[in-house]
């Protein structure tokens, strides 16, 4: 494979930098079918911190033999780092590139642009051939103490003059509500509240929000209040053995903060603390952001296992650490900073994940690819392994589900089992969805030996019921309510799933698995890979009913693909990655 990578305009104005780039990747199996895209990073190191930001390409273009690709974006200078933001630290920029199976860090091209312009005074520019270096100046990004003084008196006035507007209008706001609520005028949709009076009051606190150019809603008081009180207990002490696990997806001590729990339990010298709902600052009751403003400011140690926006409401003091557990194996769909300029993907500018201290995954591959979707420095992710997978190395454990399931589900003794496990479409949890009419579960019944069972599955944040036919219920379940997913991959015999993270943990039992890939160029659109999902998943791809049916009857599962995958995505196959991350927060109580 040959690529070709050319810089054709780079512009610096103040604290922004535009790169427009074009390149080619020449190789004999590219056609015009072909949908891997390139992957363009831009790298910067202070030499304290790094990070990894991907390009925006904005066209691709598959044809026989080459792939072209193009794209322009506008980068914002000083919020690359945050560990170190305060200190204005010269940093260089570097370009890394990843095509299927090719990656390689900071590549050597030619990075002369045809058209440049540097009109800045923040920072200062100097091409070094492969890289580029930037030297900030404090005084110019700062600015003088004068001028960001006349700057925030005038946007202040301006702020002013919109809000008094804003009250006079509050009257008519409440009229158009009125003509609103009682059918006169439509609602607009995103106003579905079930109460009534919510939705009254939200379409008004709407409309004041867009003539006083401020957000007027319980969100914003909340988290002016939530941050008032982090403000409060911050003159407390930071209690040196206190660890606070938060967590927003569960309600219950589970998942990997069960494993660390019953590592630490016993240890008295601890004060262990949890904080376990779904409640954002939207829904917090006044008790709870008490609570969680309080064991944050004088926490040593606080642990998540999830986005959780709140804790990125505060600047954590610096004797506490903030740990991320994330939920997740390996490194699948892309999260966060990656999803750069995709629906739902993080900006540039939010301070989301950017405040964690460590990251743990499965593996130094993940490292990279957390890096670049949490925003923060590689050295911050550790390849512990996740804690959770312990128990696909406990036999014990492994044997009690087995028998707990089998107890509960006597009818499926015997066959083997096919669990259907597709991950959900749509970007929150709030659109999420499944088309079940892609399944169809009668007709593959119907088509494969009958003494397989079908086990059906579904993401959490999926409502719709699979359609499972009344003459089929000995041979097909729908669990996706009531079930560990874990469990059930112990009395497994073959998976079928799509782009679902399930895809690790099975390939740790080295069970068979399809991937029902029917949308597979729309998911990469919108969605997008961390490595070449043609290349590397541990399966059989099928883009049709016909393909699975095909592969359960000729056992056509390209199993020789799981053992490679495995390697790649674990560092540790040996049950003990509860006792690395038990250590590493030990490391950090001293």
């Amino acid at each position: 494979m040959e690529y070709r990578i050319e810089v054709k305009e780079l512009l610096i104005v103040d604290d922004k930098m535009t790169l427009t780039i074009l390149g080619t990747v020449t190789d004999e199996a590219i056609n015009s079918h072909f949908v891997s895209k390139p992957k363009l990073t831009l790298y910067f190191t202070n030499g304290k911190e790094d990070r990894r930001i991907p390009f925006v390409l904005s066209n691709v273009i598959h044809t026989e033999g080459k792939c072209y690709f193009s794209g322009r974006y506008t980068y914002r200078l000083d919020l690359l780092f945050w560990k170190t933001r305060a200190d204005y630290l010269p940093f260089d920029m570097y370009f890394n590139f990843g095509f299927v199976d090719f990656y390689e860090e900071k590549i050597r091209i030619n990075m002369e642009p045809e058209l440049f312009c540097a009109e800045s005074r923040m920072f200062r520019f100097v091409n070094r051939g492969s890289r580029y270096s930037f030297i900030p100046d404090k005084r110019a990004i700062l600015q003088s103490p004068l001028r960001r003084f006349f700057v925030k008196f005038f946007h202040g006035v301006v702020k002013f003059i919109e809000y008094i507007i804003a009250i006079a209008m509050f009257p008519l706001f409440v009229i158009e509500s009125i003509l609103h609520f009682t059918g006169v005028l439509r609602m607009p949709a995103r106003f579905n509240d079930e109460s009534k009076p919510m939705r009254f009051f939200a379409f008004v606190f709407w409309r004041f929000s867009n003539t006083a150019n401020c957000k007027v809603s319980m969100w914003t008081f909340k988290r002016w209040v939530f941050k008032r009180f982090y403000g409060f207990f911050k003159l407390f002490k930071v209690k040196k053995n206190k660890i606070t696990f938060i967590s927003l997806r569960r309600t219950d001590i589970s998942g990997n903060f069960a494993f660390i729990y019953d590592k630490i339990k016993d240890d008295k010298s601890l004060d262990l603390h949890f904080i376990l709902n779904e409640h954002t600052v939207s829904y917090m009751t006044l008790k709870e952001i008490i609570d969680f403003t309080k064991s944050c400011a004088t926490s040593k140690i606080v642990v998540l296992d999830e986005f959780t926006p709140m804790i990125h409401y505060i600047d954590l003091k610096k004797e506490t650490k903030l740990f991320q557990l994330w939920h997740a194996c390996g490194a699948f769909k892309t999260f966060g900073f990656t999803r750069l300029s995709k629906p739902k993907g993080s900006p540039q500018t939010t301070r989301n994940h950017r405040s964690y201290d460590y990251v743990t995954v499965s593996s130094t591959f993940c490292k990279k690819c957390h890096s670049e979707g949490f925003g923060i420095s590689t050295d911050n992710v550790v390849a512990t392994g996740i804690p959770r997978t312990d128990v696909f190395f406990d036999e014990d454990y492994k044997t009690e589900a087995r028998y707990k399931f089998f107890e509960a589900h006597p009818e499926f003794m015997g066959k083997r089992i096919i669990l259907f496990a597709p991950t959900f479409r749509g970007n929150v949890k709030e659109t999420a969805f499944y088309p079940t009419e892609m399944f169809d579960i009668a007709r593959v019944c119907r088509s494969i030996p009958d003494d397989y069972a079908i086990i059906v599955k579904h993401h959490p944040f999926v409502n719709d019921v699979q359609p499972i036919p009344e003459e089929l219920s000995d041979r097909v379940i729908d669990l996706s309510e009531d079930t560990e997913l874990n469990d059930l991959l112990f009395i497994t015999d073959v998976i079928i799933t799509d782009y679902s993270s399930l895809v690790f943990e099975a390939s740790l039992l080295f069970i068979p698995m399809i991937f029902y890939a029917f949308d597979l160029e729309k998911y990469i659109n919108s969605r997008d890979f961390y490595f070449d999902f043609k290349k590397y998943v541990p399966g059989k791809i099928a883009y049709s009913l016909d393909d699975i049916i095909n592969a359960i009857n000729n056992k056509d599962f390209c199993t020789e693909k799981i053992g490679p995958f495995a390697d790649m995505f674990f560092d540790y196959r040996d049950g003990k990655s509860t006792d690395r991350v038990v250590k590493l927060l030990y490391d950090n109580l001293v």
